[in-house]
C-alpha cells in the first residue's frame, strides 16, 4: 500500500491573509515595473510567498500529525504470564498490575513465532513467520517486504517521530535500521565480573548464559535500568513538540543470564517456590518432532533457586517499567498516548518439564499483553488475539489506514468493548534446526477457545492434541485419542487453512 502524504493541498495551504498579501504586492509591482523594473523588488516578494506558504503548509501538518495520539510500547524478553495481574500471586509486579487495571489484560493473547528473533520479526511486520521466514534466532530479517512496511518506517512515514530504546529488534539479525529518528542499541548481555556479588549456574552443567547472578549496583548500573532513564528523559524531550511519537522502549530481562541488582533476590525465598508438577511418563506422549525437549537436568533445590532467580528479574523489570509509567503519570500522557506492554513470547520454567523457549505449548505461545488507549475502558478480554493484530491495531487507533498486506486484524472493538464478538484462532510456528542451526523441519500450532492441536513436518515427525477443559495446564497429548478424532479433524483443518497462502 502507498502511504497518503499528509501535506495539505497547495491552494488549502495559502492562509487568506498571506495570498491577499501577495495579489497587493504583485498589482503594485506591475505599476512600479512599468516605469522600472526593479530585480531586487522581485527577489524579495517571491521570498515572501514562498515563505508564507511553507510555513502556513508546516503548521498545518503538525497541527494534523499532533490530533493523532502517541504510541508507547514496552516490550519485554522472555517474559511469560507470571505476574500479578495474570493471577501469580508469588510474583510482586505493582507497576504492571495498575497499567492492567488502566488498560485491557489481555488473557489469551499469542504470538507468533516462540524465539525472539521470530517473534519480533512477526510484531513488527505484521506478518506471520511462515511469510518472513524468519522462524528461528538464526535467519535475517528481509530487507523489503511484500507490499507492506516495518511497522516503524510505516508510522514515520506518516508523520511520526519514531525511537527505539534497548532491545526492541534484534541488531543482530537486523543491523541496519533506518525507520528510527532515534535510536539505542542494547548492550550488556552479561554483567561483568567485577559487577557480582554471589551467582550459580542454573544446574551444575548448564550451557552459556544459562546463569543467575547477584549484582552489587543499584539499577541505574544495568543496560535495563539506563534505558528505563533514558526513556523517562525521551518523553520529557518529547513533551512540548507538535509531534506526534511512537516511541518502542526494550527491556532484555529476564532473559537469561538472570542478573538483576540483589535486593530483587531478596524479594523471593527459593525453598518457598513451588515447582510445576509434570506427570509421571510425561515425555513418553510428546512426539518425536519436538526435537528440543528434554527435561531440566536441575534437581529440587536448582530448580527452585533458578525459578526465583527468573521471578527476580520480573520484579526488576517490573521497576523500570513503573518508572516509565511514572512519566506518563507526570506528564498527563494518558490522554493522548496508546500505552501497550507486551512480551515477545512466553517462557518454560519448569512447565511441561522444560526450561526456556521454542516449542509450541500453551506456556510457550502464551503471552501477556496489556493496552491502555485513550478514551476506552479498563477491562479484561478473554478472546483469542494474535501478536500480527497489534499492527493493525496501532494503526487504526492513531487514525491511520491499515496496510492491506497485514496478516493479522485490529483489535480495536476489543479495547471499546472486551466481550465483543470475536472469532479468531491463534497461528504459532517454529523450526526445528539440527546442531549446526540448519533447518530440518517446522512446527504448526493452532489454538481456538478449547483445544491445541500441533503438527510436526506436516505431521510425519508427529502431533499434538491437547483439550483445556480438562486439561488446563497442556499436560495430555491426546492426538491418538478415538474420543476426540473429529476434533481432531477439525483442529487439523483450521491450520492448514490458517497456513494456506503464507
Amino acid at each position: 500500500m502507498t502511504v497518503k502524504p499528509l501535506s495539505p493541498s497547495y491552494n488549502d495551504s495559502i492562509s487568506p491573509f498571506s495570498h491577499d498579501l501577495y495579489v497587493k504586492n504583485l498589482i503594485r509591482f506591475s505599476k512600479e515595473s512599468a516605469m522600472k523594473l526593479n530585480v531586487q523588488t522581485v527577489i524579495f516578494l517571491a521570498i515572501t510567498f514562498i515563505t508564507e506558504v511553507h510555513s502556513r503548509s508546516f503548521a498545518q501538518d503538525a497541527g494534523r500529525i499532533k490530533s493523532r495520539p502517541n504510541v508507547l510500547i514496552i516490550v519485554a524478553d522472555d517474559l511469560n504470564a507470571d505476574l500479578g495481574c495474570y493471577g501469580n500471586q508469588v510474583v510482586k509486579t505493582p507497576h504492571i498490575d495498575r497499567l492492567a487495571a488502566r488498560g485491557v489484560r489481555f488473557e489469551h493473547a499469542y504470538c507468533q513465532g516462540t524465539v525472539c528473533n521470530s517473534s519480533r520479526a512477526s510484531i513488527f511486520s505484521g506478518l506471520h513467520p511462515l511469510t518472513t521466514n524468519v522462524l528461528d534466532n538464526e535467519t535475517s530479517w528481509p530487507d523489503r517486504l511484500v507490499n507492506c512496511e516495518y511497522m516503524p518506517a510505516y508510522f514515520q512515514q506518516s508523520g511520526y517521530f519514531t525511537a527505539s530504546l534497548g532491545k526492541v529488534l534484534d541488531h543482530k539479525r537486523v543491523p541496519e535500521q533506518p525507520y528510527w529518528d532515534h535510536e539505542v542499541k542494547e548492550w550488556g548481555k552479561s554483567p561483568d565480573e567485577d559487577q557480582i556479588y554471589r551467582q550459580g549456574r542454573l544446574y551444575s552443567d548448564s550451557p552459556g548464559s544459562m546463569f543467575w547472578a547477584e549484582l552489587k549496583g543499584t539499577d541505574e548500573t544495568t543496560p535495563d535500568g539506563e534505558i528505563a532513564l533514558k526513556a523517562v528523559q525521551l518523553l520529557h524531550d518529547r513533551r512540548n513538540s507538535d509531534q506526534a511519537y511512537f516511541i518502542a522502549v526494550g527491556f532484555r530481562r529476564p532473559h537469561t543470564p538472570y542478573a538483576v541488582p540483589r535486593k530483587y533476590f531478596d524479594l523471593y525465598e527459593p525453598e518457598r517456590i513451588q515447582i510445576p508438577e509434570v506427570p509421571q511418563g510425561y515425555s513418553e506422549t510428546l512426539p518425536p518432532g519436538v526435537k528440543d525437549w528434554k527435561p531440566f537436568a536441575g534437581g529440587p533445590d536448582e530448580t527452585k533457586h533458578a525459578i526465583a532467580a527468573y521471578y527476580a528479574c520480573i520484579s526488576f523489570v517490573d521497576e523500570q517499567v513503573g518508572r516509565v509509567l511514572n512519566v506518563v503519570d507526570e506528564l498527563d500522557l494518558w490522554q493522548d498516548t496508546v500505552v501497550m506492554f507486551i512480551s515477545d513470547h512466553g517462557y518454560h520454567t519448569g512447565h511441561n518439564g522444560l526450561w526456556h523457549k521454542g516449542w509450541l505449548f500453551e506456556q510457550t505461545t502464551r503471552t501477556p499483553m496489556i493496552v491502555a488507549a485513550p478514551h476506552r475502558p479498563a477491562g479484561v478480554c478473554r478472546r483469542i488475539v494474535e501478536f500480527v493484530d497489534i499492527y493493525p491495531t496501532l494503526a487504526e487507533l492513531c487514525g491511520l489506514e491499515p496496510q492491506a498486506a497485514l496478516a493479522g486484524e485490529s483489535f480495536v472493538p476489543l479495547l471499546e468493548d472486551p466481550q465483543a464478538e470475536w472469532n479468531r484462532n491463534a497461528l504459532s510456528s517454529t523450526a526445528v534446526l539440527d546442531e549446526e542451526n540448519r533447518r530440518l523441519f517446522l512446527g504448526k500450532s493452532v489454538r481456538n477457545t478449547a483445544y491445541r492441536y500441533t503438527e510436526w513436518d506436516g505431521g510425519n515427525e508427529g502431533k499434538e492434541l491437547y483439550s483445556f477443559a480438562d486439561d488446563s495446564a497442556g499436560l495430555r497429548n491426546r492426538a491418538d485419542d478415538p474420543s476426540l478424532a473429529t476434533i481432531r479433524q477439525k483442529m487439523r483443518e483450521q491450520l492448514h487453512a490458517m497456513c494456506e497462502g503464507l
